[in-house]
Formats: C-alpha cells, sequence, structure tokens
C-alpha cells in the first residue's frame, strides 16, 4: 500500500526539476495530515555522464527505501527510463506538494485495486474480454488484454478493443496489457477520449481511457 511520496523541492518547498532540485523531501500522511519524515540534500551536477548519472539514481532509490512514488516538475529521459526499469511510480506535477498529495494518493491507491483485480481474473478464459466492474450502471468496464498478447489466440488487441471504443458505451474503460498497442493512441485521440498510460511492473502497463461525454 502507498503510504509515503518522495517529492523534488526547491528553496522554497515547491516542485522543481529534477536536474534543478536541491532537496527530495518524503511526505507521508498522518492523521490526515502531511508530513515530512525524511530529507535528502541533492546536488546536480550537470557535468556528470551517463554512467555517474545512472549510479546518482540508483543511490537515491537506495536512499528512498520503501518510497516507491517519486514527484518532480519534469524528468530527464536517462532518469525516467531508469526510475522507471526499478519500478517507481514517476508524476510529473507543480506548484506546493501540499496541493496534490492526496489526489497522488488516491490515484496509486485506485491503480493498486486494480492492479489486484487483474492479478485475480483471468478474463478471457471464458471468452468473455471486457467485463463490468461493479454493478452493470456504473458504466467502468476492464479488459485484459495480456493474455491476448501473451498466447496469441488468433485475436489481436484491435479486434477485442476497437468494437468497443467506437461505440461509446462507457464512463472509464481500464485496459491491462504487456505492451501500448500501437494504433491506440491515434485511435483514442480521433476518438475524442482521454487517456492515461501506466507503467506498473517490468513488462504490465495500465491503460485508463475516460468518455467523459457518458453514454
Amino acid at each position: 500500500m502507498v503510504n509515503e511520496i518522495a517529492v523534488c523541492v526547491n528553496d522554497f518547498g515547491e516542485v522543481t526539476e529534477y536536474e534543478k532540485t536541491k532537496f527530495i523531501k518524503v511526505f507521508t500522511k498522518q492523521r490526515n495530515e502531511w508530513r515530512v519524515v525524511k530529507e535528502l540534500v541533492f546536488e546536480f551536477c550537470y557535468t556528470k555522464d551517463s554512467k555517474e548519472s545512472y549510479l546518482e539514481v540508483l543511490n537515491i532509490v537506495q536512499e528512498l527505501g520503501k518510497c516507491k512514488v517519486f514527484v518532480a516538475k519534469n524528468f530527464s529521459d536517462l532518469v525516467h527510463t531508469t526510475l522507471d526499469k526499478m519500478g517507481l511510480s514517476l508524476w510529473n506535477m507543480d506548484g506546493n506538494p501540499i496541493c496534490f498529495l492526496d489526489y497522488i494518493l488516491e490515484q496509486e491507491k485506485e491503480e493498486e485495486k486494480v492492479s489486484k483485480f487483474i492479478n485475480h481474473s483471468d478474463i478471457s478464459n471464458d471468452g468473455q474480454f471486457i467485463i463490468s466492474l461493479g454493478n452493470g450502471g456504473c458504466g467502468r468496464y476492464i479488459l485484459n488484454l495480456k493474455n491476448l498478447q501473451k498466447d496469441n489466440i488468433g485475436i489481436t488487441s484491435k479486434q477485442a478493443l476497437k468494437p468497443f471504443l467506437n461505440r461509446k458505451i462507457f464512463n472509464e474503460l481500464i485496459i491491462a496489457c504487456s505492451h501500448i498497442p500501437n494504433w491506440l493512441e491515434e485511435d483514442l485521440t480521433k476518438l475524442n477520449l482521454k487517456f492515461q498510460f501506466s507503467k506498473i511492473g517490468e513488462s504490465d502497463y495500465i491503460v485508463v481511457i475516460n468518455n467523459y461525454d457518458g453514454y
């Protein structure tokens, strides 16, 4: 369960870019209040090569310990890739951390619930690819593409997903997959559907698609 969030901050306590940060503060929520439980002094050196930067990231991850949620205004490609491979959940945010920590915590907990649901479900075994979350009237659905992508059973991700997307008869669709289908982002944009991609494991992704027009 998520209970700590690390944030790159400047002298004024506001979120800053990873490469410009002076402090990394680790927050935890205690009795409905966010408190700083750890503070790392951080000095980024622009003369570092990729190997030195990689070792620096490794050191930071070790210092963060059990904290697996990391926030900055921006991460460089190298840092983002390295942290992502280490299983950290990365967020790009701006402003005072107190303004967004509750939001991140809520989203992370929701993602944990979805991951547990996926891990305890074998959706494709009975031929049913898209199933409803909760009661049928909530408009929330989940699609497990991982088995389709892994087993190559003759049904493509586009065949399983596109008819459902085109009908837009949902409020939210959560997709679990081993890789993001290369056609998906373009189609979602054309359909005016909002979406967010998240990596939750070495080869596990979650795609959350929202139809704000309703159905």
